[in-house]
């Protein structure tokens, strides 16, 4: 069966990689134009608003010069699709109903 994986920023994980380049939580609030607080909720699993995460983003990708799409993050939801079956299939249907209306005519 197929997987369909959902993905979230692992906001811890940016604000340690900015951390471990120098800046501390206080200047990363400074360069957002947030609250120092703010910060610390997000590395303790808050989500910040779009805003914010996407000024966060933006520094990240400065600061360790890499692109949006290397970002850590953390597996959401993992989910199984079902797919059809053989039986289900249009051809198969349309055999099933042509000869039961055969039949009923005779």
């Amino acid at each position: 069966m197929p997987v369909v994986v959902s993905y979230r920023y692992d906001w811890f994980r940016i604000i340690e990689d900015i951390s471990r380049e120098g800046l501390t939580l206080s200047d990363i609030a400074k360069e957002l134009d947030v609250s120092k607080t703010a910060v610390i909720g997000w590395k303790q699993g808050a989500e910040p608003r779009y805003f914010a995460g996407d000024a966060l983003i933006s520094l990240w990708c400065h600061i360790k010069q890499r692109r949006k799409e290397d970002l850590p993050t953390q597996i959401l939801s993992r989910k199984f699709i079902r797919t059809p079956h053989s039986e289900y299939t249009p051809r198969r249907n349309a055999r099933n109903f042509f000869s039961k209306t055969i039949k009923k005519e005779k």
